[in-house]
């Protein structure tokens, strides 16, 4: 699966391209627990550039919301 994100700062286009699916839905992300949640995001940032890095040390809700932002 890949992702794709736009970098308006550098007028590029980013491809990031995962090697595992880390959640299967929205409704997946919902059931989740916060240490559920913090490792799909640490799958997600292994990838992703710097500047997409999705912060840990959030409660559940900013980080449910941070992944559905970058998928």
């Amino acid at each position: 699966i890949a992702l794709q994100n736009e970098d308006t700062a550098e007028d590029a286009i980013v491809i990031t391209a995962l090697d595992v699916i880390p959640f299967c839905c929205h409704e997946d992300l919902l059931s989740m627990s916060h240490s559920q949640l913090v490792s799909v995001a640490a799958k997600l940032n292994d990838k992703l550039p710097s500047a997409l890095a999705i912060s840990l040390d959030e409660d559940a809700s900013f980080i449910r919301n941070s992944i559905e932002v970058i998928v």
